[in-house]
């Protein structure tokens, strides 16, 4: 498997990781920045996992809540 960084800038985050998690029950990611509306384009195959574990780097503001 390939670890590129995704910025969604010119590699989306979903688009990257949709046919992966599809084929996944469990998963792991590392991020500088967590939105939780950015989860709402991988709803769907993320309810199929039986893990999702999340490492989020120390900055953080009013933005990620929503």
């Amino acid at each position: 498997m390939q670890h590129d960084i995704i910025d969604n800038r010119e590699r989306k985050l979903a688009a990257s990781v949709k046919p992966l998690l599809s084929e996944s029950e469990r998963a792991k990611f590392a991020v500088g920045y967590f939105f939780i509306s950015g989860f709402k384009f991988i709803a769907d195959e993320l309810e199929k996992l039986t893990e999702l574990r999340l490492l989020v780097g120390t900055v953080s503001d009013s933005q990620t809540i929503g």
